[in-house]
């Protein structure tokens, strides 16, 4: 007995130290998780109307949007957006467009970067007849551009050979070449208060040898977040004209040849569901 209970002793000694190990590896921090290679933010959004460059895409009429964003630690992205468009806007279509874009943000500091990328614009379904060739309205565009904090500008060339579908010279009825038209853009987006954001944005289309397609747009707006959710109110103007010498310029015609101005000044209001 006398040997025995030494022995008991270490081996409860033993139990204690492994136990005391247990405990001080439960009490450990554990090691944070690496971040993942790619992201991804989405919403859901419903306009009023949808304004592109201060054109109306839809008649002034409520549409609903998707939109979808992975980007890589690297900085590389690629996303995919989704609207509803009128038929008036781009002929015989499915009435919608989806388009696909990426590309990379190299990083300047913390809150600045150089941004290069490509978007295609598709139209299903939507072509028109023209000088004897089947026009589509698809476009390709590259950018290049720079935020800085609540700032950025962009710049946007086009690489299609017809500019969303434009192809036909109005004062001549002519075909023309409008691969090259060129965009540039500023926007300012500063948070108000917390929650609450000014819209502030200008641009300048210059449409390559169509030069009455020409236009400047300003929009001024504000963006109130909550939680998921942002809601939008702006106002836009654009400074094209629906005609000129009597010859419809920025006017859609729906299929019963009644057309509207699509152009000058706009309210639209958005409510967006973020994921």
């Amino acid at each position: 007995m006398s040997k025995s209970i030494p022995s008991l002793l270490a081996a409860a000694g033993c139990l204690a130290c492994v136990a005391g190990a247990a405990l001080a590896a439960d009490a450990a921090p554990a090691a944070p998780a690496p971040a993942p290679a790619w992201t991804n933010t989405g919403n859901v959004t419903v306009v009023s109307d949808y304004i592109f460059r201060g054109i109306s895409q839809t008649q002034a009429k409520p549409t609903v949007q998707a939109n979808l964003d992975f980007t890589h630690a690297s900085g590389f992205y690629v996303g995919l957006f989704g609207s509803g468009v009128s038929h008036a806007a781009y002929n015989n279509g499915s009435g919608s467009e989806i388009d696909l874009y990426g590309g990379y943000r190299y990083p300047l500091s913390a809150d600045s970067n150089i941004d290069a990328g490509l978007v295609t614009y598709w139209y299903p379904g939507a072509h028109f007849a023209a000088g004897g060739k089947d026009i589509k309205y698809h476009t390709q565009e590259a950018k290049l551009g720079v935020n800085v904090g609540a700032f950025n500008a962009y710049a946007w060339v086009a690489l299609s050979q017809y500019w969303f579908g434009f192809a036909v010279q109005p004062d001549t009825g002519k075909l023309a070449n409008t691969r090259g038209t060129a965009y540039a853009e500023v926007n300012w987006n500063p948070e108000l208060m917390p929650g609450l954001a000014l819209n502030l944005h200008a641009g300048r289309q210059q449409v390559r040898n169509m030069s009455d397609f020409n236009f400047f747009d300003v929009k001024v707006g504000v963006t109130k977040t909550m939680d998921v959710w942002a809601f939008t109110a702006a106002g836009t103007y654009n400074s094209g004209d629906a005609s000129k010498n009597g010859t419809p310029l920025w006017t859609f015609f729906n299929a019963d040849g009644s057309g509207k101005n699509v152009a000058q000044k706009r309210l639209v209001v958005t409510a967006s569901r973020n994921f």
